[in-house]
């Protein structure tokens, strides 16, 4: 293969080379699409830009007149806030807002009521239906629209009871937000009257304007297109003068309706101020008491209870530590021996005198003996002494006892008055951050108070000097040419666009064209060699070329007869040099009908008769016989019937069978064939087309060549692959492949670049 193709393979077609091509096309084979098919892109291109001239002639020629207006904007040498938030300069807000103001339907109502008080009734015609092509482009817009987002279902809404302006239902509540303004409900009936009278013309209106900002600046046009120059002048007059006064009216009222909006915010802040005031009064009320406090009397107080109650806790710890000594005393070695320990008046005396009693007893024990009466008047006395000695012992027990009690009371109650303290002194803290919380409020609507009483002092001064921020620049004139349609323009756009719609077309004729156009296609496409190709000849010549033929007389030919004779001459001896065999059978078919077969087969059997050869042409085509019937008899020949006395001798196929060649068994077929061999040297049957009869396949083996014919650009790749396939699926050998009806002067355009000048080269030296 000689390239690598690529999208737009069909616009190309090269010979085998040895320098294969790294690019589906080039320069050159454009050149050669174009040759193709300029004549179709130049047509459709010449009837587009017909049909736009013609319609142009038919629209009517519209004036634009326009006049200029300025906006002053106070605002262009400060930086507000707005142009850091929004990323828009206040000045393109500026312009934008005043574009839209203009393009109002309030503004067209005014504009119509100047027009008619200048010159009275103001009568517009209505524009002219767009041509054909533009309501087919909106219906189609329509149409697509409608399928992307359908229209809404229709709600039905119950209508309400008519009411007087500023009356309300019984029982209903305003809603929020909705003003019951007399003056505003006024002045919607006003525009709701003006709309009911000029709104029709107020709309035609507003499709006659069109208003633009002029570059940059702060400039902008104001247009109106008519075919009445002078209306069209007048009307743009009267809208750039109109918007003066229009656009004044607007910011007067703006700034009365924000006057009246700051005034009822003032109110509402004036109310909220002396609420926040007075809840700071009657809090510092509330809280009096703990307010006279003294903050450094309160915690020193706190310090005090704290130092006490420290003291307390300590006098606990002690008192405590005594009373478990002493119980473990106690316990543990008992009243009497506890006593030793203890430290006390009574218990002091009653040691000495046990001390003393227990020294007499011995000496009474020495003297008397233990059992005596003087010993056992001194245990009497010293067991008194341990009875008064127990009974002291738990008085000082009750006495540690009722010590810890009354500290750990004393300890209890600082504790409880410092808690009240604290108690005290958080409430205190809570009631100055409730306080400062109050106070905040309060100075927060005192300085909202302020700013908007002097917000509202200023914006009612500011509507006393009020000023238009437009300004006329330049009146419209009265326009000398039409401004619409562009004719030029419209017909280089169409012719362009007709161009462009013309190189699609024949791409896409380019594309789908699937039929065989040159030689190299057949043979990528079959596989088979291409032996040769015929050039096309007309209806009429090509039944000149058979009957003549026929007959042997080639006086009365025409040049393209003749060439097609000689290029038949050429072909059948190049296919004798390839068959290399003195005598033959050669069977031209085709894979469907129409494609020049019996005319090949006729050339070629005309060909080998001029070379002086035995040659016989079976029509295999033919279903009836040409020469008259006969019946069969036990010698009968075939070729008796056949016989002619000039031209190429002709056998029909159905003559010589003398039935229906579809019947005709396969052993009569073989006695024909043998017998027609046997006196002929070639035999050339022009057989029917490979896919619509199977009367071709029956000469495959008994044919030494085979040619399939392929009419030039009229016979599809498909079909010639499925003729070949199933030739080939026969076993069929010897196949060769001509190209039939080829146009020469198309033909170039088809092949590589060059192909024209080597084949003038060839002719030149032949």
């Amino acid at each position: 293969m000689n390239r690598q193709y690529g999208a737009l393979d069909f616009m190309v077609d090269d010979p085998l080379d040895a320098t294969p091509r790294d690019y589906a096309f080039g320069v050159t084979d454009v050149v050669l699409f174009l040759k193709r098919r300029w004549l179709l892109i130049a047509g459709i291109a010449a009837i587009i830009v017909v049909l736009v001239g013609a319609m142009l002639t038919t629209m009517q020629p519209r004036y634009t007149a326009t006049a200029e207006l300025t906006l002053i904007d106070q605002r262009q040498q400060s930086t507000p806030i707005a142009d850091l938030v929004t990323g828009v300069p206040l000045s393109r807000q500026l312009v934008q807002q005043e574009i839209i103001t203009m393009q109002s339907k309030a503004f067209m109502i005014e504009v119509v009521k100047r027009l008619e008080a200048e010159s009275g009734t103001l009568v517009i015609e209505p524009p002219a239906p767009p041509i054909w092509p533009v309501r087919m482009l909106r219906g189609a817009k329509r149409f697509v629209a409608g399928l992307i987002m359908p229209a809404p279902a229709q709600v039905p809404v119950a209508e309400a009871p008519s009411q007087t302006v500023g009356e309300t239902a019984e029982g209903d509540t305003p809603v929020e937000g909705q003003s019951n303004d007399p003056t505003q409900e006024a002045a919607f009936v006003v525009l709701a009257a003006d709309l009911e009278r000029y709104g029709e013309t107020a709309e035609q209106l507003s499709r006659m304007i069109r208003v633009a900002q002029l570059g940059n600046s702060y400039v902008i046009g104001v247009s109106a297109q008519s075919t009445d120059p002078a209306l069209a002048a007048r009307i743009a007059n009267a809208a750039a003068a109109e918007y003066t006064r229009f656009s004044l009216n607007i910011r007067g009222d703006a700034i009365e309706e924000q006057v009246l909006l700051l005034r009822d915010r003032v109110d509402d802040l004036g109310r909220n101020l002396e609420k926040a005031e007075t809840d700071v009064v009657d809090f510092q009320q509330q809280v009096m008491g703990v307010d006279n406090i003294s903050a450094d009397r309160l915690a020193s107080q706190i310090t005090d209870l704290s130092r006490r109650l420290i003291d307390a806790r300590a006098d606990v710890v002690r008192a405590d530590a005594q009373y478990s000594k002493v119980l473990e005393i106690v316990s543990d070695r008992g009243a009497v021996t506890a006593a030793d320990v203890l430290s006390s008046p009574i218990l002091g005396n009653v040691r000495e005198e046990l001390s003393q009693l227990r020294i007499d007893r011995s000496r009474a024990v020495e003297l008397f003996g233990p059992e005596s009466s003087q010993v056992r008047a001194i245990d009497a006395v010293i067991n008194r002494i341990s009875e008064e000695t127990k009974i002291e012992t738990a008085r000082i027990v009750s006495e540690y006892e009722t010590e810890l009690n009354i500290a750990e009371t004393i300890a209890e109650g600082i504790n409880n008055d410092l808690l009240d303290l604290e108690g005290l002194m958080l409430t205190r803290s809570r009631n100055a951050v409730e306080l400062s919380k109050l106070r905040r409020i309060a100075d927060a609507n005192r300085i909202a108070y302020e700013e908007f009483l002097t917000i509202a002092t200023e914006s009612a001064q500011y509507r006393a000097l009020q000023q238009s921020t437009v300004r006329l620049l330049s009146y419209a004139e009265v326009p000398e040419f039409p401004s619409a349609p562009r004719s030029l323009l419209l017909l280089a756009a169409s012719g362009v666009a007709s161009l462009l719609f013309g190189l699609g077309v024949a791409i896409l004729i380019e594309a789908v064209n699937n039929n065989i156009k040159t030689e190299r296609q057949l043979r990528q496409v079959t596989g088979l060699p291409v032996i040769g190709s015929f050039s096309k000849i007309s209806t009429g010549g090509l039944r000149r070329l058979r009957d003549n033929l026929r007959i042997g007389n080639k006086s009365k030919m025409g040049n393209d007869e003749l060439t097609v004779i000689s290029e038949g001459h050429a072909v059948s001896s190049f296919l004798l040099n390839v068959m290399d065999k003195d005598k033959g059978t050669i069977v031209v078919t085709s894979a469907v009908a129409g494609e020049g077969a019996s005319t090949v087969a006729l050339l070629f059997a005309d060909a080998l008769a001029s070379q002086e050869e035995s040659v016989l042409l079976i029509d295999a085509k033919n279903s009836s016989a040409t020469q008259p019937e006969q019946a069969p008899s036990a010698d009968w020949d075939p070729i008796q019937i056949i016989r002619t006395e000039a031209g190429v001798p002709t056998l029909t196929l159905s003559s010589a069978a003398q039935t229906d060649p579809r019947l005709m068994s396969e052993r009569r077929k073989q006695e024909l064939m043998q017998t027609i061999t046997a006196k002929y040297d070639y035999v050339v049957v022009d057989a029917p087309p490979v896919l619509s009869s199977a009367i071709a396949l029956r000469f495959v083996r008994d044919a030494d060549a085979i040619v399939v014919t392929s009419r030039w650009n009229a016979t599809a790749r498909q079909t010639v692959e499925a003729c070949v396939q199933k030739l080939r699926d026969l076993a069929a050998d010897n196949m060769f492949a001509v190209m039939t009806q080829v146009k020469r002067s198309a033909e170039r355009n088809y092949e590589y670049a060059g192909f024209s000048k080597a084949t003038r080269a060839g002719k030149a030296s032949s």
